[in-house]
């Protein structure tokens, strides 16, 4: 395990050997590295330099956690860095898979849907800016993938989309939240336009992310359970595991 010096590794398994570095060292601890799960952002560009070290190593096997949001229409800094860092891990002669997961929940770290379940705990409105389709991740069916990908003699050389069982619309997704943490919530609608320009005078958010609530996050994710048996499990019961786990069931 390759961890930066200022990483809490307290939440790690106990007896896991740990390194500490810096992605962006030319001369990571590399030697006698077989195989690598790379989980840290594909959008810092980090990876062709990695890419580089990995195979100078003599490293087999790879594999690269990118995200969905790749494939967002709108102006994003970050996604030319990670389309380039996808290139960089197609064109290497590692044996590499790429996983492309959607936006990733299950616990109190996850910045997305913790955060919903404790606003939803607290109050009965929430303002509803569009209607998208969803289709997160829970994180034990992500890490489940990178194991079975990893071990799969059919993913070499490929890219895969995971991601939960089923799209829903996002009031759906409010609604079966709410539920998890005991709650009936009420939606009110609010234009896109209007929450764009709260972003901007409140910097909470980005307009970024105000205009990404707008855009269908549905993806195919039937080559994953073709190659290595992926079955991620529905929201409503991944949603309620984690209100259990954040103590708000």
């Amino acid at each position: 395990m390759l961890a930066r010096p200022t990483s809490n590794v307290s939440l790690l398994p106990s007896g896991l050997d740990v390194c500490y570095g810096d992605l962006s060292d030319p001369s990571l601890p590399l030697d006698g590295v077989s195989s690598v799960v790379y989980c840290a952002s594909m959008g810092f560009g980090h990876v062709p330099g990695l890419v580089r070290q990995l195979e100078t190593a003599g490293t087999r096997r790879a594999v690269f956690i990118s995200t969905t949001a790749i494939f967002t229409s709108l102006a994003s800094a970050s996604r030319t860095v990670r389309l380039d860092a996808e290139a960089a891990v197609q064109h290497s002669r590692l044996e590499w898979t790429i996983l492309r997961p959607t936006m990733i929940y299950g616990t109190a770290r996850d910045r997305n849907i913790s955060r919903l379940l404790h606003y939803l705990k607290r109050w009965p409105i929430f303002p509803l800016c569009g209607n998208a389709l969803w289709q997160p991740i829970h994180v034990e069916d992500l890490a489940d993938a990178v194991v079975a990908a990893l071990d799969s003699p059919l993913a070499g050389s490929r890219i895969y989309s995971v991601a939960g069982a089923a799209p829903l619309p996002f009031s759906a997704l409010v609604h079966t939240a709410a539920a998890a943490v005991g709650r009936r919530v009420v939606l009110v609608p609010v234009p896109i336009a209007a929450a764009v320009a709260a972003a901007r005078l409140s910097r909470i958010v980005t307009t970024e992310q105000i205009r990404r609530l707008a855009e269908d996050k549905s993806f195919d994710y039937s080559a994953a359970t073709r190659d290595f048996a992926f079955h991620p499990r529905p929201f409503p019961e991944g949603v309620r595991q984690e209100a259990r786990t954040l103590g708000l069931a």
